[in-house]
């Protein structure tokens, strides 16, 4: 059980009181819910929510002790009005301050209460809280029995987190605020009422689920709206127009028929004038149509945005929603007033896997294959992940596609080429279908944890399974290695080597069907199906594992007589490029002491040279009387110059000296408050200037000698 139930959580009493109010129909459905560190369960027995924090729920059963809530580990949620719909989805909202309550027959919202208190619970940790619950349209279904909701989600673009669009199977969207009812979308024909069975179900025009895209800039700003002129004035067509050039953002709603066909309805979360468009264009073209059994569909939001349809066959088509080059004209519906545009978007069906809806023993492989409804719910954590639940178990599907679009489109290369050639990868982590009875484990729940990733289901039996998971196996790299792998990869691709070692291995053990957990109910099964369900273990044991593991020695062991050969011939080469640079080492030793006597000769010849010049110079007759005049003269210069130069210092020392001498006598003058006469202050000024103009004079008489000199 510690295997598969990493959080203990089938001990915890919030579990245990669910359990013994499970509903009886074995059909997949969806009970939990989970938002931030909290875990929403329904209570079918008493009608009421149940909340508990799972880390301190986890780590006080891990600890074997009672929680703060009166020794109970969960909080109790009681509508405030009582609820007498069949339960089978709750969808907390996008902020968690709602949760939608939805049925086949019914909506109900309950308003969730503020969190307190050390570990966030609500109103401080008070066991029963009553919280305020209100049912949308009551009348609409008491008055339509066969109306059933499709599908219920909330509107990514609500401020106060509190629109829903709820999808009938009269093939409208109605959008609630809280208690009011805002729109009512259009998005197929309405149900024929005749007496004869003519339904739009034979036809599979029916809607079944829905998705919301990411938005896109409004394409009909100038304020054109599609309504009957028949019933708006002309004061509401004027306020429709106006509203409408306010609006500039759209957000595509993808609908998917039971049929297969997709359309898009383009429309605000405050919009009353909605455009439809499809069916779409879904290539490339096949001979037989995709999803002809259709029952979920799923949006990641990459770019271009990722459309999932699920069949209740088992088979996921992965496809990108794409801007069409033209516009295409739809198909007129069977209701006249259902007007639908001309398509702006077409679906690239990239890829189609193909799920193993149970174990099928040797037995029944002839016979017919199991069938069942599939849901869908995306990895917040991990945009390329999803997870597809059915009564046969759980499996989780990696997109690898996206990754392959992201680096095309960080590419900065002008020639860059995308091809999408890495498969997505399906792995079968839950099954609860393993004989050829007609008995169901079905998941009742499923909830996905946050911050550490991890994920827990809910199974019709009462058996809760809780896994930890890996955000991304990307992520198990050091940033490092993988830069040093992909730097590796890219110069081995270039050089032509073709893939490396490492992948080699990768694909090799790469597996195409999977071990899942095994979980059944309570019943016994029969001897034989129990050694057929061994045989059928042993051997996808030996075909996915040990052969595969014999592959991988078989591969180990040619690269390893490869790399031998490699390094006998690399050790011989070594050998002979040591002879060689000992070769070079005795014929650069020999070159260096050839070097060294070619200096040495050099240095030689260049001193005669200059010996020999001196002695021609001098043996000149011509030039002997001017080179001692010259010799003569520059001697004499430099004698005038280093007595010019004495002169000067002593000129500047009795400057200085003077300079000194008026500073005192300025100084001695401020203060002393007697003044000299003026005879002898005319005789000092008298010898002062005297003593200046000499200095002048001589500076001067200094300044000619050196331009003299200079010349």
């Amino acid at each position: 059980m510690a295997l598969t139930d990493v959080l203990e959580l089938n001990k915890t009493e919030l579990f245990a009181k669910i359990r013994n109010g499970l509903p009886i129909v074995p059909q997949t459905q969806n009970l939990l819910d989970c938002k931030d560190d909290l875990l929403y369960a329904w209570d079918s027995n008493e009608s009421c929510l149940l909340v508990t924090n799972w880390r301190v729920a986890s780590q006080l059963q891990s600890e074997s002790k009672n929680a703060k809530l009166g020794g109970c580990s969960y909080q109790t949620l009681i509508p405030s009005n009582t609820i007498g719909l069949y339960i089978d989805r709750i969808v907390v909202s996008n902020e968690g301050s709602l949760v939608a309550l939805s049925g086949p027959q019914g909506v109900s919202i309950l308003e969730v209460p503020r969190r307190s208190g050390p570990d966030g619970n609500f109103m401080d940790g008070k066991l029963k809280i009553t919280c305020r619950t209100y049912t949308l349209d009551a009348l609409l279904f008491q008055n339509n029995v066969q109306l059933e909701i499709r599908q219920v989600r909330w509107h990514p673009d609500s401020v106060s987190d509190s629109t829903l669009m709820v999808l009938l199977s009269n093939n409208t969207i109605r959008v609630y605020n809280h208690t009011k009812l805002r729109h009512v979308w259009k998005v197929g024909p309405q149900m024929l009422k005749t007496g004869a069975n003519t339904s739009l179900s034979d036809f599979g025009e029916l809607s079944v689920d829905f998705d919301v895209a990411p938005a896109v800039k409004s394409r009909n700003e100038t304020g054109n709206v599609l309504s009957s002129s028949s019933i708006v004035n002309q004061s509401n067509k004027t306020l429709a127009a106006a509203k409408a050039k306010k609006e500039r953002v759209e957000w595509p709603i993808v609908i998917l028929r039971e049929n297969g066909n997709i359309y898009i309805l383009l429309a605000g979360i405050d919009s009353d004038a909605t455009r439809l468009q499809g069916p779409i264009t879904i290539s490339p073209q096949t001979s037989a149509n995709y999803g002809l059994e259709s029952c979920a569909l799923l949006i990641i939001p990459s770019l271009p945005p990722t459309v999932i349809i699920a069949e209740s066959t088992g088979k996921l088509h992965h496809a990108l929603l794409l801007e069409a080059e033209t516009t295409e004209r739809s198909i007129n519906e069977v209701d006249d007033g259902l007007i639908i545009e001309p398509s702006e978007w077409t679906l690239h069906v990239t890829e189609t896997v193909e799920l193993e809806l149970g174990l099928s023993s040797a037995a029944n492989v002839a016979s017919e294959i199991y069938n069942c409804p599939m849901y869908l719910k995306r990895d917040l954590i991990n945009e390329t992940r999803y997870f597809a639940y059915h009564n046969a178990g759980l499996h989780i599907v990696t997109v690898n596609f996206i990754a392959e679009l992201q680096r095309f489109l960080d590419s900065d290369a002008a020639d860059n080429q995308l091809a999408l050639s890495t498969p997505s990868s399906a792995e079968y982590i839950l099954c609860t279908k393993f004989d050829s009875s007609d008995r169901i484990n079905a998941v009742f729940g499923i909830a996905l944890l946050q911050m550490p990733a991890g994920l827990i289901l809910l199974l019709s039996s009462g058996q809760v399974i809780s896994l930890k998971l890996v955000i991304d196996a990307q992520l198990l790299i050091a940033p490092k290695d993988q830069a040093l792998r992909r730097a590796a990869d890219a110069a081995m691709e270039q050089q032509g080597m073709g893939p490396s070692f490492v992948e080699t291995i990768k694909a090799l053990l790469q597996r195409s069907v999977s071990q899942p957990i095994l979980a059944n109910k309570l019943t016994t099964s029969s001897a034989h199906e129990r050694y057929e369900l061994l045989n059928q273990a042993i051997e996808v044991l030996r075909s996915q594992y040990l052969k595969r593991h014999e592959l991988v020695r078989a591969e180990f062991a040619k690269r390893i007589n490869c790399i031998k050969l490699q390094k006998k011939q690399q050790l011989e080469e070594i050998k002979s490029l040591e002879q060689e640079r000992e070769i070079i080492s005795e014929r650069a030793h020999k070159l260096a002491e050839r070097f060294e006597e070619i200096s040495d000769n050099q240095e030689l010849l260049v001193r005669r040279c200059q010996k020999l010049m001196q002695e021609a110079n001098t043996t000149l007759p011509n030039n002997v009387v001017a080179e001692r005049e010259f010799t003569l003269e520059v001697a004499r210069i430099n004698k005038a110059t280093k007595s010019l130069a004495a002169a000067l210092d002593a000129a500047k020392k009795t400057s200085n000296k003077q300079r000194y001498h008026i500073a005192k006598s300025q100084e001695s003058g401020n203060s002393n408050p007697y003044e000299l006469p003026e005879k002898q202050q005319r005789t000092i000024t008298e010898i002062l200037t005297q003593l200046s103009s000499e200095i002048d004079r001589q500076i001067t008489d200094v300044k000619r000698m050196n331009k003299i000199v200079g010349t």
